[in-house]
C-alpha cells in the first residue's frame, strides 16, 4: 500500500491561501468573455467577422481544453515534488498561464490567437484545480458548505474588482488591460502557494499501479451514478452561463454600443457581483447548517432561467443590467453549493485532481457548444422571431437552466449520505 501524510494547513491560513489563488486564476478567463476577447479579435479582423471568427475561436478552444482539462488533472495527482503537488502547479500553472496570455495578446494572426487561448485555460485550469483539490485533502467534510461558499466568492469578488477597473480605465487600450491582468494574477498564484502547506512524504508504494495512469478514467457509473448527475447538471448551468459571453456582441447588435460604452456598462453592473459574493457564503453555510443542498442548486438554476428570459425581451441596457444583478445572486449560490455536493461525491481524495478536472471540463465544454451553436441560434432567430435573433438565443439558455435544476433530482441528499 502507498502510505501519504499531508501536512495540512491551518483553516484560516488555507481559506486565505485557495480563495486569493482560486480568485485571481479564473478571473482573468471570465474578463477575456466580457470584452477582452472580443476586441482583441476585432482588432484582428475588424468587427463584420468578429461574430463568426469568436464563435471559431471560442469552439476550437473548448474542445481542445475538454480533452487537456482532464489530462492536467490527472498530471497534477501524480506529480511528485517535495515542494508538494497542488502548490508546485499553482506557480507553474500562473507562470504558464501568463506566457500563454501574452501569446493571446499580441497574436499576429487568428491561429497562434487560438493557441495562446487554449494554453491559457489550461494553465489557469491547473490552479483553480490545485486550490479546489486542497478541499478534500485538507478540509473536514462538515465544513464544505462554508468552504465552498467562501470559494464561491473569491472569483466574483476579483472579478468585480476587475470590471470596475476595466470601467475606469476604459479607454486604456486592450492589450495595456491583458498585460494588468496577467501580472496580478502571477502574483496571486505565487502568493497561495506560499500560504499553502502541501509537503507529501510517501512512504514504500507497490508498484501495481504503474502503466495504469488512466485506467478507470472516468467513475463506474454504475458504482458512482450522482458524479454523473453533477456533470449534467453542472454542464447544463453553465451552458446557460457561458452565453453571457456573447454579451458584448449583444450590446453592438441591439444597442449599438460602442467599446467604451460596453466597459462603462460592465462597471455599472459590476456591484451585482457582491449578490453572488453574498448567495454564494449565504447558501454554503445554511446548507451547511439544514444539511440540504438540492433545494438551493434548484432553485439557484431557475433563477439563472428567469434571467435569461428577461435577456431576451430586454428594451434598454438598464433592464439587462437589472437581469445581471438577479442572474448573480442564483448562480452564486448555485456555485457555492453544487460545489459542496461535488466534494462530497468525490469517488476518491487520492485522485481529487483528476475527478475535479472531468467536472470543470463542463466549462469548457458548454463554452464550445455556445460558441458553436450561437451564430445559428442567432440566425434561427431573426428568421423566425425577428429582430436582431438574441431573443430566441436566451430563450434556449433559459431551457438548459431548468433541465440543471432537474437533473439535481436523483443525486443522494446530505442526510442520506454515511459518510
Amino acid at each position: 500500500m502507498e502510505s501519504r501524510v499531508f501536512e495540512k494547513t491551518p483553516f484560516g491560513r488555507l481559506l486565505l491561501g485557495a480563495v486569493l489563488g482560486l480568485g485571481t486564476s479564473i478571473a482573468p478567463l471570465v474578463l477575456l468573455g466580457f470584452g477582452l476577447a472580443q476586441f482583441n479579435i476585432i482588432r484582428l479582423v475588424g468587427n463584420a467577422s468578429a461574430t463568426a471568427v469568436y464563435g471559431m475561436v471560442g469552439g476550437i478552444s473548448g474542445v481542445a481544453i475538454v480533452i487537456m482539462s482532464p489530462l492536467g488533472g490527472v498530471i497534477a495527482d501524480k506529480t511528485k515534488v517535495r515542494f508538494g503537488r497542488r502548490r508546485f502547479w499553482m506557480v507553474a500553472g500562473s507562470i504558464g498561464g501568463a506566457l500563454s496570455m501574452l501569446t493571446f495578446t499580441y497574436a499576429p494572426n487568428v491561429p497562434v490567437l487560438v493557441v495562446g487561448y487554449i494554453l491559457a485555460n489550461f494553465f489557469y485550469g491547473l490552479v483553480t484545480l490545485s486550490c479546489y483539490a486542497v478541499v478534500p485533502e485538507q478540509v473536514d467534510p462538515e465544513k464544505f458548505g462554508r468552504v465552498s461558499g467562501l470559494f464561491g466568492a473569491a472569483a466574483p469578488a476579483c472579478v468585480m474588482i476587475g470590471q470596475a477597473v476595466l470601467g475606469v480605465f476604459a479607454a486604456v487600450p486592450v492589450q495595456q488591460k491583458l498585460l494588468a491582468i496577467l501580472i496580478i494574477q502571477v502574483v496571486g498564484g505565487i502568493s497561495a502557494a506560499l500560504l499553502i502547506k502541501d509537503k507529501q512524504y510517501t512512504g514504500n508504494k507497490e508498484e501495481k499501479n504503474k502503466g495504469r495512469l488512466f485506467d478507470n478514467f472516468y467513475p463506474s457509473i454504475k458504482k458512482y451514478p450522482e458524479f454523473t448527475w453533477a456533470l449534467l447538471t453542472k454542464l447544463f448551468i453553465n451552458v446557460t452561463n457561458a452565453g453571457l459571453s456573447m454579451l458584448t456582441l449583444f450590446y453592438i447588435t441591439r444597442f449599438h454600443l460602442g467599446e467604451a460604452d460596453i466597459f462603462k456598462v460592465m462597471a455599472y453592473q459590476s456591484p451585482s457581483i457582491m449578490l453572488m459574493v453574498v448567495s454564494g457564503i449565504f447558501g454554503g453555510f445554511i446548507s451547511d447548517k439544514i444539511k440540504k443542498q438540492k433545494p438551493f442548486v434548484m432553485l439557484a438554476a431557475l433563477i439563472t432561467g428567469i434571467c435569461m428570459i428577461a435577456f431576451a425581451f430586454s428594451g434598454s441596457v438598464s433592464w439587462v443590467i437589472m437581469g445581471n444583478f438577479a442572474f448573480n445572486f442564483g448562480f452564486g449560490m448555485y456555485t457555492a453549493v453544487d460545489n459542496a455536493m461535488v466534494n462530497r461525491i468525490l469517488p476518491s481524495k487520492e485522485d481529487a485532481g483528476k475527478h475535479i478536472a472531468i467536472m470543470n471540463t463542463t466549462v469548457n465544454l458548454s463554452s464550445a457548444f455556445v460558441t458553436f451553436l450561437a451564430p445559428m441560434l442567432i440566425t434561427l432567430g431573426v428568421k423566425t422571431l425577428g429582430g436582431d435573433g438574441y431573443t430566441l438565443f436566451f430563450l434556449v439558455l433559459a431551457v438548459f437552466s431548468v433541465l440543471s435544476a432537474l437533473v439535481v433530482m436523483p443525486i443522494p441528499e446530505v442526510a442520506k449520505d454515511n459518510k
